[in-house]
């Protein structure tokens, strides 16, 4: 999985000690730590599995969405010919405007079926 920029681009040192340095150069960040229990690796652990686990269902949810919005611009357009034709049929045109309104639903649904799952995605749990 591709992970963000800024992650990709984040560097996490540790030495034995428990001790480590982060840096985000894209946002600015560099944090240095002592950290005896571990408590601190393990929480950049877990916040780096609940964002692969978040940007997995964004990308499940963008994909599906995206080939539905082609599907839309390309009824679109075949309504426009539709609409510039010398007699425009109406069952066509009604044809053409309900598989449109059908697959935008569909888009608002899929949308609206990511946000509630990233909104139920539980966060990863403790070791």
């Amino acid at each position: 999985m591709r992970e963000s920029r800024a992650l990709a681009k984040a560097r996490l040192a540790d030495s034995e000690e428990s001790t480590g340095r982060l840096s985000l150069p894209p946002l600015g960040l560099r944090f240095q730590w002592t950290d005896p229990t571990g408590d601190v690796d393990e929480a950049l652990q877990r916040t780096q599995d609940e964002f692969a686990v978040r940007i997995g269902i964004l990308r499940e949810a963008i994909g599906a969405i995206r080939a539905l919005a082609h599907d839309v611009h390309a009824k679109q357009d075949a309504l426009t010919d539709v609409l510039h034709g010398p007699a425009p049929d109406p069952a066509a045109v009604d044809a053409l405007r309900r598989a449109i309104d059908e697959r935008r639903e569909r888009i608002d649904r899929l949308a609206r079926a990511a946000v509630n799952r990233l909104r139920r995605e539980p966060r990863a749990k403790r070791a």
